[in-house]
């Protein structure tokens, strides 16, 4: 009888033949992985904050009552800008405000600034909200700018470059207003000027929340209430 089989040479071609395929595949597997796990935590924070917004509204009335102050922004010798006390201390009252009403949230140190006094608010997935910015003297009806906050989605710098203090793909920021929360970007024209430049993702917020999805990344040809996704 013949028996049939491989060579060792015929193994070993087969064998090369698969880790070069796995090796051009799993990146970008790993990449959209990472990226729905993004788009995931985003809209889980969206629908998480927003609820607790409004209850916390409810109990304590709209955040002009909340006796906060306006954040105040300093720069340094080289241009660095960054948070006085001041503001960090404000930020801390809004987020003591809004404890009860988020779980398991915990202080924790995110990312070095200029002044190494950047501190962030860690919840139980590991979102971490960060750089809350205030302006409660503007906040006049719904409309209003009452200030910002963002969160960092994966547990590492707001800032992509730390030299040009670019805001990196998994920073994302929230307009705060007198009754509710409003993700950054809603806009075509900030989508197009800032989120697909990259000139500051965090205008991409609003895109992740309605269309799912940070093709942003991967082509350049979006835009609202048309092209939503990559081909």
């Amino acid at each position: 009888m013949k028996h049939f089989a491989f060579t060792l040479a015929e193994v070993l071609i087969t064998l090369g033949i698969i880790g070069v395929v796995a090796a051009m595949t799993l990146p970008a597997l790993v990449q959209n992985y990472k990226e729905q796990e993004t788009v995931t935590r985003v809209k889980k924070f969206y629908s998480v904050f927003s609820q607790a917004y409004a209850q916390a509204i409810l109990d304590n009335g709209t955040i002009d009552t909340w006796g906060l102050a306006d954040s105040t922004i300093e720069e340094d010798e080289e241009g660095n800008s960054f948070y006085t006390d001041e503001a960090l201390a404000q930020s801390d009252k809004f987020i003591a405000i809004m404890k009860p009403y988020l779980k398991n949230i915990r202080d924790e140190k995110i990312s070095d600034q200029s002044k190494g006094n950047s501190k962030g608010f860690v919840l139980a997935d590991g979102t971490a909200i960060v750089g809350v910015y205030l302006n409660i003297s503007n906040c006049k009806d719904d409309k209003s700018y009452c200030g910002d906050f963002y969160i960092v989605t994966n547990g590492g710098d707001l800032y992509s470059d730390k030299a040009s203090k670019t805001i990196g793909k998994y920073g994302f920021s929230f307009i705060l207003r007198k009754n509710r929360i409003e993700p950054s970007g809603a806009s075509d024209s900030a989508f197009k000027n800032s989120c697909l430049t990259g000139k500051r993702y965090s205008d991409c917020t609003a895109w992740v929340i309605l269309n799912g999805n940070m093709d942003y990344l991967h082509c350049k040809d979006l835009e609202w209430g048309g092209k939503t996704k990559c081909d």
